[in-house]
């Protein structure tokens, strides 16, 4: 992995069962664009890889970041998999640097600010990005599907993991 010149943005996408969330940062605390893209219906995977690809054309990043599926502990379904699967060689044929995490990775980044569940990871993500701190779900019911904000949250730790394992940063999770 190397280390990104100042303007360069990183996008991560973090597939959810109705589509996707993303967000795209040019720096650890500066989010330039993010949203939600919902896809319903048949032929998910190929059209949520149309909505990537519209997405990569669009902002034009440097390194695409994803949750690693090569963890024995990653519980998404095949079509997700496969999905990241398709987003993944689509950007490398791209000549975009991919990066993959794992949870744990993810954990160890958030580890200085005593945070250990996503959904207190997420809490951190809102108290450091004023963008995001409205758009932070309540705390989920063990009754309840998860909120797809979360996938929001999700991708953001995915960015700010990359940027903290390139090296120290200023705006680390953790750090004033």
């Amino acid at each position: 992995m190397r280390a990104l010149s100042q303007r360069e943005l990183v996008l991560a996408i973090y597939p959810l069962s109705r589509g996707f969330a993303f967000t795209a940062f040019e720096s650890p605390l500066s989010p330039v664009d993010w949203g939600i893209k919902t896809i319903r219906g048949d032929r998910k995977n190929a059209r949520s890889l149309e909505a990537v690809k519209r997405l990569i054309e669009q902002l034009q990043p440097s390194a695409l970041v994803l949750e690693s599926t090569a963890d024995p502990r990653y519980r998404r379904g095949d079509r997700v998999r496969r999905l990241q699967s398709l987003v993944a060689n689509h950007a490398k044929g791209q000549a975009l640097e991919v990066c993959t995490f794992t949870r744990n990775e993810i954990r160890e980044c958030f580890k200085a600010t005593g945070a250990a569940t996503r959904y207190e990871i997420a809490q951190v993500i809102a108290s450091q990005i004023h963008a995001f701190s409205h758009r932070l779900p309540p705390p989920r019911k063990p009754w309840k599907s998860e909120d797809s904000r979360m996938g929001l949250f999700n991708a953001a730790a995915l960015v700010l993991t990359f940027y903290c394992q390139t090296g120290p940063i200023v705006g680390q999770p953790g750090t004033r």
